[in-house]
């Protein structure tokens, strides 16, 4: 059993989905941790990615099929990880990169602490793989469900395996704050590792970019009504200060 499973939601992302795939494997190549598998869920309608798959070395990556599940990445995700066997799930989407030779060994040390139930790390954004814009650390915000993410994308989360939470199948633009939101009300707040460790791709392809003012307000009046029984006039106001946005 691996200590670490990077779980990777895959699909033909215009065209650009296995060069993406094929440049975050030669990140995860160059890690100085080696007790880790890579579990590649993938919906693309072609066999590119898979032909990534199979021929990358130095790393194990099992490829999995999902070409008849949702077409969202939150079923694509907890499809990677129901096929994962490490005691720590990792979160990367396909588009983003591991950043730094030392990044999977910070977060396997931060989970040494046996209290540590969740993680967050800091990222940036990135347009070509290598110049770091916009670096953040994560912090977690009151309303954070609400879409005020100060935490970031999915791949800069990881959990154990005993803790699992899987991703809503309800949502796609607020599918990140809503596990945060859920792993803080369980488990309380997550443990924060400071330093850039993932780069978060900006590319014409990227779903946040095509999301609709309908999507939006329709996700967000989910949202309302699931964390209802706990929310507070702060959460009402940034609410629908949220709704006035997506119009």
């Amino acid at each position: 059993m691996p200590k670490l499973s990077i779980c990777i939601p895959a699909y033909d992302m215009g065209g650009h989905g296995a060069q993406f795939l094929a440049e975050s494997f030669e990140r995860l190549k160059e890690q100085t941790f080696r007790d880790f598998e890579v579990i590649v869920s993938d919906q693309s309608k072609d066999d590119a990615v898979q032909k990534i798959c199979a021929g990358v070395e130095g790393i194990k990556v099992h490829h999995v099929w999902f070409r008849d599940g949702p077409k969202q990445a939150s079923a694509n995700s907890n499809n990677a990880m129901r096929h994962a066997s490490g005691e720590i799930l990792k979160i990367l989407f396909q588009d983003d990169l591991i950043n730094g030779t030392d990044a999977l060994q910070k977060m396997s040390d931060a989970f040494s602490d046996t209290g540590v139930v969740w993680l967050v790390c800091g990222s940036g954004v990135t347009r070509d793989g290598q110049m770091i814009e916009r670096p953040m650390v994560p912090r977690l915000h009151p309303q954070i469900q609400f879409g005020k993410n100060t935490i970031s994308s999915p791949s800069v989360l990881a959990f154990r395996t005993t803790n699992k939470l899987d991703f809503d199948e309800e949502l796609i633009w607020l599918m990140d704050v809503d596990i945060y939101k859920r792993f803080a009300q369980k488990y309380g707040a997550p443990c924060v590792v400071p330093d850039t460790l993932v780069l978060n791709r900006l590319h014409m392809g990227q779903v946040s970019a095509s999301v609709s003012p309908e999507l939006r307000r329709k996700e967000l009046k989910y949202i309302r009504k699931k964390f209802l029984p706990h929310e507070t006039m702060k959460d009402r106001i940034q609410y629908y200060k949220q709704i006035l946005k997506a119009r």
